[in-house]
């Protein structure tokens, strides 16, 4: 995925919206806490990219608890604070251990960030054991969603607080 996250950020803002639809005009008082996570596998070149999709509000207050300072009014982060927060919350095993997961942008939509990070040297895998606790520290009802897709098939997973891990057939 050549010039950026052009089609995985497209992606992942528009699978499933509904957590903006549900939050009407406001989206700082969404009724829902969900991270919506898309996981693509192009084996011509080997890679694993994660396309993640979280509200700017809940975000924001995680990355900045993380790092140890306030949240940001205007709900930004920091680039290298985000880095930091999603390599410790989200972890993609192969089978030899957790990937280096790599940032490779960081795209804002009003009130969703979409980050893009990337694994390589992942040729033959045949299962990937996924942990994602994004968010869990913020809310007890956290639900984050992988949606799996490499080539024609597609499966979607839920990660929440109690069940922070899943091992898919890849």
């Amino acid at each position: 995925m050549r010039g950026g996250i052009g089609r995985l950020a497209r992606r992942a803002l528009v699978i499933p919206a509904l957590g903006l639809a549900l939050a009407g005009k406001n989206a700082r008082a969404h009724p829902i806490h969900t991270t919506l996570t898309v996981i693509t596998s192009a084996d011509a070149d080997r890679t694993i990219s994660l396309a993640i999709r979280v509200f700017a509000d809940d975000f924001s207050a995680a990355v900045a608890r993380f790092a140890g300072r306030s949240p940001p009014p205007d709900s930004s982060v920091v680039p290298r604070e985000v880095e930091r927060y999603v390599r410790a919350r989200v972890t993609v095993d192969a089978g030899s251990g957790p990937l280096e997961l790599r940032p490779c942008g960081i795209t804002r939509a009003r009130e969703v960030f979409v980050l893009c990070f990337r694994a390589t040297s992942v040729a033959g895998v045949r299962h990937i054991q996924v942990r994602n606790v994004l968010l869990a520290e913020l809310h007890a009802d956290q639900v984050n969603i992988l949606r799996l897709e490499r080539g024609a098939a597609r499966r979607t997973v839920l990660c929440t607080p109690r069940s922070p891990t899943t091992v898919v057939q890849w």
